[in-house]
């Protein structure tokens, strides 16, 4: 008889574990409360526009196993995310390069970067002042003033997006795997398996008996329309706005050719149990009611938690992958 294995959670760790232990013999079954497959990286066509419904997601990484590994499931196309930033200096190149420095005139000091791209931004999307923000997010801002114009994600070997989509691409992964959809939360526990897999919050695993884990959420504004914009993205780095963003989803389209496209706008809030958990703040005392989480998850038989909600961590779509290719191959 077959090892059975449920995965709570079909966004990309679900995904990936599933597909790797279904190639590998175990008869798999996931659960996912939504009414589709890909968690935030699903995407799905409004009006014509393959349009990515909670927010745009860029495949980039200099890990050729993590590449290889999705690349039997895709075709790409290359993506330069190039955005654009609407400052107290009007509109300028990002990230900050040599050609800011021309479009501005003249260079900036290091505080002039933090006052005018960074502070009024990552206090819309964090919702706290600037200086409580941690180096661990901090850190996350490539240094690219001394390069010509670079992409956001500098010289990362790739970066490129599914030709066809995310969706079609875990369709592909999730051939012959039992899926269940907008079922109820505790749907999964009602079926017996040997081992589980936990890719969902881990404070609603154990429900929420330290308190609820504080997360940034996000509402987003689709908006079709024929005008298109010059660029792929146009960051809000100022407070006169709410929103964070804006994007044209027609740059994420392999052909976007078409006669209309989809405009988003990106508003930040804070999590509040019934929206949607996207940014772990993962610092100050959050860091550890998480870790009493954490001891109760290891006294746990026959259950990995697995992926960003489960660990209470950001991470990006290769880095996440990485880490069930070296724990389930």
């Amino acid at each position: 008889m077959k090892t059975k294995v449920k995965i709570v959670g079909c966004g990309l760790s679900g995904i990936t574990a599933a597909n790797i232990l279904n190639g590998e013999g175990y008869d798999v079954k996931i659960y996912d409360t939504r009414p589709h497959i890909g968690g935030n990286c699903y995407d799905g066509y409004i009006c014509g526009t393959l349009t990515h419904q909670y927010g745009p997601h860029i495949f980039h990484t200099n890990d050729d196993k993590v590449f290889n590994f999705l690349s039997q499931f895709t075709e790409w196309f290359p993506f330069e995310y190039k955005p654009k930033g609407k400052t107290k200096l009007g509109l300028i190149s990002l990230p900050y390069s040599k050609k800011t420095i021309k479009e501005i005139g003249r260079e900036l000091s290091l505080d002039e970067i933090k006052q005018i791209i960074f502070r009024d931004y990552s206090e819309k999307q964090w919702g706290i002042p600037f200086e409580k923000l941690p180096k661990s997010i901090c850190n996350r801002i490539p240094d690219t003033s001394k390069l010509d114009d670079p992409t956001w994600y500098k010289d990362e070997k790739y970066q490129c997006m599914p030709k066809y989509g995310y969706t079609k691409m875990f369709e592909e992964m999730l051939r012959g795997i039992n899926i269940e959809l907008a079922c109820s939360k505790d749907e999964w526990k009602k079926d017996k398996a040997d081992l589980t897999i936990y890719t969902g919050s881990i404070d609603s695993y154990f429900n929420y008996c330290y308190g609820l884990l504080p997360y940034r959420s996000l509402e987003f504004e689709h908006k079709v329309t024929n005008k298109k914009m010059n660029y792929v993205s146009e960051n809000q780095n100022t407070k006169d706005v709410a929103y964070t963003r804006k994007y044209d989803h027609s740059f994420f389209n392999f052909k976007h050719d078409q006669n209309t496209t989809i405009i988003t706008k990106e508003f930040p809030l804070e999590y509040d149990s019934y929206n949607i958990p996207y940014y772990p703040k993962c610092f100050g005392n959050n860091r550890d009611l998480y870790l009493r989480y954490k001891k109760l998850a290891e006294k746990e038989n026959n259950v990995l938690f697995l992926g960003r909600l489960a660990n209470y961590k950001y991470l990006d779509m290769w880095c996440a992958i990485k880490l069930i290719l070296n724990k389930l191959k």
